[in-house]
């Protein structure tokens, strides 16, 4: 499970992981902002995981991101989302994708 943190504005967002006590934070992702809150959790969660494989993993940078249409899988509304994202440090290219729900959507 992961633990969610906000900064003392309210505005900027951390996920740390209870799998290895890391946490990555907004302000080290370039390009976050065009993202939307639930965009945002998906993927500092994933990073987050990334960060507790190789702990030198970061700061990154967004190259890209695809929203692909609705599609009903197992009654249930999702968008695919893919980010490109770069590594800054180790210039390395790497995909995070994941399906966002109607309902995730909603609640934003």
């Amino acid at each position: 499970m992961e633990k969610r943190i906000k900064d003392e504005s309210g505005e900027n967002m951390a996920v740390q992981s209870k799998m290895g006590k890391t946490t990555v934070k907004e302000s080290e992702i370039r390009g976050i902002e065009d993202l939307t809150p639930a965009e945002k959790k998906h993927l500092l969660l994933q990073l987050s995981r990334d960060r507790v494989k190789d702990s030198s993993a970061g700061p990154w940078e967004i190259v890209e991101i695809r929203r692909e249409e609705w599609e009903t899988i197992k009654a249930t509304l999702t968008q695919s989302v893919e980010i490109d994202i770069r590594d800054t440090e180790k210039d390395e290219l790497f995909r995070v994708w994941f399906d966002i729900t109607k309902l995730e959507r909603e609640l934003e």
